[in-house]
């Protein structure tokens, strides 16, 4: 059965043809970045070359904000163009308006970004660890609301378990996608940074890489069954208790938290648990 996205996605917030009374020029002053947007980098080069489009032809398509209580704006997709119009020296943009809940808000900001593919690794797995923390979803749920596979949304997840260094490479574009799920799965760190620096440093493709990890004596690689294993034990869980609920540890140690949200859900979870 095919997996139902989120929405129409990006399409359901901007109209192909928006209708004269939703469609707006706003001070650009007025407007604020959203809380929510996944993108922590913007490529000055890039916005540079938007803005000199924009300054000869004018912004094609409207950003998508919502209206504050004071009166400003808050963008809920399009801030790239925004900050270009900002460099062409723009005062007033097109905009078109909605008026969304905030969870929808941080959903369609990551939807935007995925749908132009504008996020580096690292950024849209933040993104889905937000959403994941935010909403106390499990993968299952926020996979169905995003129309992404689960074992997806797990192998971007495990990217944030890197070093910081080899995080900023991969952010750098020094580090693609398929290094990072094969540097994601050495247990010894320094084994780990040393591969991160020979990737940098000489040039490994994906396939270099994982010849030259096999043919270490001592197992660089740690087997994948035990973060499996944990994984599909949330998943069950949460499913079985109707909550949230994360394991914390490894497969020989650690703790389970199971999230409750009021005495009457607490008393269900103890009948649950205690009933055999």
């Amino acid at each position: 059965m095919k997996r139902k996205a989120l929405g129409k996605g990006i399409q359901s917030l901007i109209p192909q043809t928006p209708p004269s009374e939703n469609l707006a020029e706003v001070d650009i002053s007025r407007i604020k970045p959203s809380p929510y947007q996944p993108r922590r980098r913007f490529d000055p080069e890039k916005l540079e070359e938007l803005a000199t489009s924009i300054r000869n032809s004018g912004i094609i398509q409207p950003v998508v904000l919502a209206k504050d209580p004071d009166g400003n704006y808050t963008l809920i997709a399009g801030e790239r163009r925004w900050r270009a119009a900002q460099l062409a020296e723009m005062t007033r943009i097109p905009a078109v308006f909605r008026d969304l809940p905030e969870e929808k808000k941080a959903e369609y900001a990551l939807i935007e970004n995925i749908q132009r593919q504008d996020l580096n690794p690292v950024e849209e797995a933040l993104a889905y660890k937000s959403l994941l923390e935010r909403y106390e979803l499990t993968q299952e749920e926020l996979s169905g609301r995003l129309g992404k596979k689960r074992s997806s949304i797990t192998n971007m997840l495990r990217i944030l378990r890197l070093p910081e260094e080899v995080l900023a490479a991969i952010e750098d574009g020094q580090v693609s996608l398929g290094h990072a799920k094969i540097l994601s799965g050495i247990s010894d760190a320094d084994r780990l940074l040393k591969a991160a620096r020979e990737i940098r440093e000489k040039g490994l493709t994906v396939r270099a890489l994982e010849a030259r990890l096999k043919k270490t004596t001592k197992p660089a690689v740690s087997t994948k069954r035990a973060d499996v294993f944990l994984q599909d034990g949330e998943e069950r869980l949460s499913k079985k208790l109707g909550t949230g609920v994360k394991i914390k540890g490894d497969a020989t140690r650690g703790s389970i938290v199971i999230r409750y949200h009021s005495k009457e859900q607490l008393i269900s979870l103890f009948e649950s648990l205690i009933k055999r």
